[in-house]
């Protein structure tokens, strides 16, 4: 069963490639499944066919939960509430008011964005006096780089952009302390270079301090060996599950957020306490936004 198989996805990046699919294996073993029970003969493999896919799901989104949720998480952490918004802007976006509306009605404090292209670059000025720090990353290529930008005041010398733009960082001054931000946009999973730079990222992220947050479209699920990289490197969890936030452009967005792949992510460490992580709606992207709550647990 290719869901048990891409279990193993630590021993090759072919079989990481797989794991991103983990779950529509698993679904789709259901569904063949289902006519098996109806035959005396076959009907123990249907058996054996959706304890696997039951196993597969509970392995795999039991590591991911926060540990008590995010009620949790609230309840110990008591400080000013914060949002993040997170969004791969998508270079070629011909409609960047939705974002801007989303913005407006959102509030959130600090956006992380992936494929910041030339003609996002020159729309995102209109947010200058909203969000008046952070750092634009700029690339030659069609898609652009990434960005942070900041109600909060940043750390002097802090903001850098690594890896030719598709890694930022910058340490944030929130309530008297230092918050370390990192936006990534990650490359197509193998056969493409995904594995290499994850790893050369995953020592880039070493530098995080101790209370550190990392969002980016990753192009790799939560439950990947890429993803798994990353948070080894900078000592990071997973905030949460925020569901399918990719589909190819052309398909409606009422399946993107059914059958969609969940390779828009945050990840968390130190005092960052999650309270609450949605998908936004849609933003003329092939990537639903992420907007997170969290708290400084003191």
């Amino acid at each position: 069963m290719l869901a048990l198989t891409s279990l193993a996805n630590a021993l090759h990046p072919a079989l990481d490639s797989l794991s991103h699919f983990r779950m529509h294996l698993a679904s789709l073993s259901v569904l063949c499944a289902l006519p098996l029970l109806f035959s005396k003969r076959r009907r123990r493999f249907a058996v054996l066919a959706t304890a696997a896919a039951a196993l597969v799901s509970a392995a795999t989104f039991g590591a991911l939960w926060p540990k008590g949720g995010f009620g949790a998480a609230a309840a110990m952490a008591g400080g000013e509430p914060h949002r993040l918004l997170q969004a791969n802007l998508r270079f070629d976006n011909r409609e960047p008011d939705r974002l801007f509306e989303l913005i407006a009605r959102t509030g959130p404090d600090i956006l992380t964005f992936q494929e910041v292209s030339t003609a996002w670059i020159e729309q995102l000025s209109r947010l200058r006096s909203q969000y008046p720090h952070g750092i634009v990353c700029e690339r030659e290529s069609r898609l652009g780089g990434v960005a942070i930008l900041s109600r909060y005041a940043v750390a002097p010398g802090s903001a850098e952009c690594v890896d030719d733009g598709l890694l930022a960082f910058a340490t944030l001054e929130i309530e008297g302390r230092n918050v370390d931000i990192a936006a990534l946009h990650l490359h197509w999973p193998w056969p493409f270079d995904q594995h290499a730079q994850a790893q050369w990222n995953a020592r880039d992220l070493a530098r995080l301090g101790e209370t550190a947050l990392l969002a980016g479209d990753f192009n790799a699920a939560p439950w990947s060996e890429t993803t798994r990289m990353l948070a080894a490197g900078g000592g990071l969890a997973a905030a949460g599950l925020a569901g399918p936030t990719w589909l190819r452009a052309w398909m409606p967005n009422a399946l993107r957020r059914v059958a969609g792949l969940p390779l828009d992510q945050v990840l968390v460490k130190g005092a960052i306490a999650p309270t609450h992580m949605e998908r936004g709606p849609p933003i003329a992207s092939d990537h639903l936004p992420i907007l997170m709550d969290f708290a400084l647990v003191h």
